[in-house]
């Protein structure tokens, strides 16, 4: 078993094409998402009109100029302001009034584009903390009686980047799973070397046994790749045990390498192979929490989705990644892969075949 173990690893390292897209595939998503900053402020485009002949412009303006994530402009024409922020490229207008109203105040308008709630809310909260500040000078209070101390304390932060990759790890291993081993073995079926086997006094399930200890060696050695790129490059946290995600990512690899082997029976050659191997993975990956939560889908598309094997796999990574539980945690989730292994177990000797014929 050794032997083939090893033979089955050079054949791996030996097909240098696939190998490069197995392990540089899932790479180049990590950086891609390393690279954007999930934590900056959006930016905002804010008009000011009328700030010129209000006692409160200059003082309102200068406030707004100290965001950095403001664009503030100057504009004496309303109309331009309000079709501008109708267009679209502008996010908030100020209307400064010349004159104080009736009951003294100054009453400033703001109008925004209702489109875009992450900036309004950003925008209306920080022009509203401009505004009481005016407020209480205007009022003559130089120090206000009440004064809140604010200090960081250190802990543990969670963004998007952290979020993702966990997503990321188990992408990859579904990727190179189901259409690596799909494509593989209907190469091999294609170049008649499984009817072969057949013929020796090997026994098959030796040698399909080596295949998948080749791919699991892969898929951790992948894993690893992805988290050492995400965590020392880019800044991922992974607050739970590593190695318990290890345990998850071979877990999760006995399930897809089995619906690679059943993708591998249906196809009649590796080109079928890999288009099928990508119409079973693509909607995983898009839908089963990759890249965003599952709860954010439609309830019908939520509930649906849970059934998916790539949904409990992600699940619980992430109970480990970013929660920093112990596996023990996950108990529902590995319950849900271990049926997910023997159903796709079940798959695979359905439609697994050595030959060309059905």
């Amino acid at each position: 078993m050794r032997k083939l173990f090893v033979a089955s690893v050079k054949m791996l390292y030996r097909d240098r094409q696939s190998l490069f897209w197995a392990l540089a595939f899932p790479v180049i998503f990590v950086v891609v998402f390393g690279l954007f900053d999930f934590n900056q402020a959006p930016n905002v485009r804010i008009d000011v009109v009328g700030a010129d002949r209000a006692p409160v412009g200059p003082a309102l303006v200068q406030g707004l100029d100290r965001v950095e994530s403001f664009d503030v402009h100057r504009t004496a024409s309303a109309a331009v302001a309000r079709r501008d922020l109708a267009e679209g490229t502008v996010d908030v207008v100020l209307g400064v009034p010349a004159q104080p109203s009736a009951d003294g105040s100054s009453g400033i308008q703001v109008l925004y584009n209702g489109s875009n709630f992450s900036s309004n809310q950003f925008a209306l909260t920080t022009i509203r903390q401009i505004v009481d500040g005016l407020n209480l000078r205007a009022a003559g209070v130089s120090r206000p009686s009440i004064l809140v101390e604010a200090k960081a304390v250190q802990a543990k932060t969670v963004d998007y980047y952290d979020f993702i990759l966990p997503g990321l790890v188990a992408m990859g291993v579904m990727n190179i799973s189901i259409v690596g081993m799909g494509v593989a073995v209907a190469r091999y079926r294609e170049q008649r070397i499984l009817k072969r086997i057949l013929a020796t006094p090997l026994r098959p399930v030796r040698f399909l046994a080596a295949q998948v200890l080749a791919r699991l060696m892969l898929s951790v050695v992948q894993s690893a790749l992805i988290l050492g790129v995400g965590v020392f490059a880019f800044g991922g946290h992974v607050y739970g045990n590593v190695l318990w995600l290890f345990v998850l990512v071979v877990l999760g690899n006995l399930v897809f390498l089995n619906l690679g082997f059943a993708v591998a029976g249906r196809a009649s050659n590796p080109d079928a192979a890999q288009g099928l191997g990508q119409a079973v993975a693509l909607p995983m990956m898009f839908f089963s929490g990759v890249f965003f939560p599952v709860e954010s889908l439609p309830k019908v598309v939520e509930t649906l989705v849970r059934y998916l094997p790539l949904t409990p796999l992600l699940d619980a990574m992430r109970t480990v990644a970013v929660d920093g539980k112990s596996i023990a945690a996950t108990g529902a989730q590995l319950l849900q892969v271990g049926i997910w292994v023997l159903v796709s177990f079940g798959l695979a000797t359905r439609l697994f075949r050595f030959s060309e014929g059905r």
